[in-house]
């Protein structure tokens, strides 16, 4: 019987979410085009469509603390493909991903549709070459985010962050905004099995999201930083030992 109840669960969970992946594609390319600039609120129609996704796979998000109203440069730890759609939904951001993130299922053909700036994390050079256009994102007063780590982890606690991108937002004056996230169980152990870390197949991942009986995803705003006060290496470990407090303060709770 539980084994039943568990399989038509798991069905109608998967039948939300591609009804709502189905609005996404129809949707967000049309809110995102030339044509979408007439669209009041259009970032805020894409969001409730990313909220509507996590929501189907029964994931509760706690939101503690506010984040700055001002365009910023964010910056969060990166633990799975739903990182995303949690951040895409509650706030009005670009992002900028690794090339192949692209081509995930699910998450791939959603970030491809709002504005996200692809880089070859492999090629150092080619990432830095992505600065001048992250740099003008910010100037025209879009907020961007960041995953420092340049991969994701298990989410107990974080990986070094890089530096390379907080360049743009010391040369533009830019505020930093830290965010940290992380996923538990409804016992408040941490919830690891979200991970997509290195060769993960994404099927499996994806299965095993779709079978959890919920999953508590926490995400915390830390009081935002001037970038001019400091060099991006020492922005980048603060930042850093800011997240991975907020972390072990969540996880200990």
């Amino acid at each position: 019987m539980q084994s039943i109840k568990k399989r038509l669960r798991s069905s109608w969970r998967l039948l939300r979410l591609s009804q709502n992946l189905l609005l996404i594609i129809i949707v967000v390319p049309i809110i995102f085009s030339p044509f979408g600039l007439i669209i009041p609120k259009r970032r805020k129609i894409a969001g409730s469509l990313y909220r509507n996704c996590y929501k189907a796979l029964n994931i509760q998000l706690v939101i503690t603390g506010s984040p700055t109203s001002e365009p910023a440069l964010w910056v969060c730890n990166h633990i799975s493909w739903l990182d995303i759609l949690l951040l895409a939904g509650n706030n009005c951001v670009d992002f900028v991903a690794k090339s192949e993130v692209a081509d995930w299922p699910v998450i791939g053909g959603v970030i491809r549709r709002t504005g996200t700036l692809f880089i070859d994390r492999d090629n150092k050079f080619k990432a830095y070459r992505a600065l001048p256009e992250l740099q003008q994102r910010l100037e025209s007063g879009t907020s961007v985010l960041i995953f420092p780590e340049g991969t994701t982890s298990t989410g107990e606690t974080c990986l070094p962050f890089k530096p390379m991108f907080y360049q743009a937002a010391i040369r533009t004056n830019m505020l930093i905004q830290p965010v940290s996230l992380c996923y538990e169980h409804v016992d408040g152990s941490p919830c690891t099995d979200v991970a997509f870390i290195g060769d993960d197949e994404f099927s499996i991942s994806f299965k095993q999201i779709l079978n959890k009986p919920k999953i508590i995803a926490h995400i915390t705003y830390l009081p935002a930083m001037k970038a001019e006060q400091w060099h991006r290496k020492e922005m980048a470990s603060l930042n850093q030992q800011h997240i991975n407090l907020a972390i072990n303060k969540q996880t200990c709770m």
